[in-house]
């Protein structure tokens, strides 16, 4: 662990840290600034839940960040053979040790809603699994319950679904197996990714494809994206809205998934930049003249007199601006199905 760039990526808001409330563990979680900037490292990568002790050792390594099959710029991929999976529509549960007592963190969180809960069920329904546990291997979970619905409806389950088992400190993986838990679904036979994408399974979120070398892709099925949007209620109103009362960006950030970054990133420079050109605008513009008179008249012929006679009172006229730069409502991707 580069312990000196995860203090960096720390320090500037690009991965987070949760201690746990009564041990010495700690969970590292990128944050949303870093997949909105793409700030992309062997840090920012790893700490997907990863939980460290106090010394920095590995107690627990989900695995990495993967992408959305295209996401990335000039992506390439293994030239291997793979599997497919079923993308579950969840929270990712990581299971951790204290004192031979096996844990749930979600993926930032040994506290949230989603740990408690898959605490429940890991020591209630899942407790004669324990038995079958390595405690050298990290295990991740799909954590599904009714309460924790995103989009798709998985009707009154209350599962842990094993998605993969991972040797905690050198990180390789390892086949699953049957340890009592549901197994997360995998598709046979699929020899071409590319006809992944034209397949659309309702109530299904999409695939991830697992090449033989671990690494991983996703591929969204168009629809779940269109309920997802619509579920989040994110629209170019809300990033104005944001921007206008100067409220941190990470709070609407949270709400989008990684599919709609490029729109939020468009649509919030976009909306910076009109704000800038009429700024600069008057700016340039502004002049007080030997009366208040003559000011006013003077102003009346430039572009935008009402914010240069709050500049002219030395009053803040940022909220003119923004809302001279309000936008028409639109949601990411906005379609005519829409």
């Amino acid at each position: 662990m580069n312990t000196t760039l995860l203090k960096e990526m720390i320090s500037q808001n690009y991965v987070r840290v949760n201690k746990h409330p009564e041990h010495d563990l700690y969970i590292y979680n990128y944050t949303q600034n870093a997949q909105f900037e793409r700030v992309w490292n062997e840090i920012t990568l790893s700490c997907r839940g990863l939980i460290l002790d106090a010394n920095g050792n590995v107690v627990a390594r989900p695995f990495p960040k993967f992408f959305n099959l295209g996401e990335m710029e000039n992506q390439i991929l293994p030239n291997t053979t793979f599997e497919v999976f079923d993308k579950m529509d969840g929270s990712l549960g990581i299971l951790y040790w204290i004192n031979d007592v096996p844990f749930m963190a979600s993926r930032g969180s040994f506290a949230s809603d989603q740990s408690d809960k898959a605490n429940e069920m890991l020591h209630g329904k899942y407790k004669d699994s324990w038995s079958l546990l390595d405690k050298a291997k990290t295990y991740l979970f799909e954590i599904i319950y009714p309460e924790n619905r995103i989009v798709l409806d998985y009707g009154a389950s209350e599962e842990l679904v094993l998605l993969a088992v991972i040797d905690t400190q050198s990180g390789a993986e390892f086949p699953l197996q049957d340890i009592g838990f549901p197994i997360v679904e995998k598709y046979d036979g699929i020899k071409d990714i590319l006809t992944l994408k034209e397949m659309n399974t309702s109530n299904k979120e999409g695939f991830i494809i697992k090449y033989a070398n671990n690494f991983r892709v996703k591929i969204k099925f168009e629809e779940y994206l269109r309920l997802h949007r619509i579920v989040t209620q994110v629209s170019n109103l809300n990033i104005w809205e944001y921007l206008k009362t100067n409220q941190s960006f990470e709070e609407i950030l949270e709400r989008v998934p990684d599919e709609f970054f490029n729109w939020v990133k468009l649509t919030k420079t976009n909306l910076e930049n009109e704000y800038k050109a009429i700024e600069a605008q008057c700016k340039a513009d502004f002049k007080a003249l030997e009366s208040r008179k003559e000011t006013a008249l003077y102003f009346q012929t430039c572009k935008y007199p009402g914010v240069l006679f709050w500049m002219l009172d030395g009053k803040e006229y940022s909220d003119t601006i923004w809302k001279m730069i309000r936008p028409k409502f639109e949601k990411p991707f906005n379609r005519e199905e829409e």
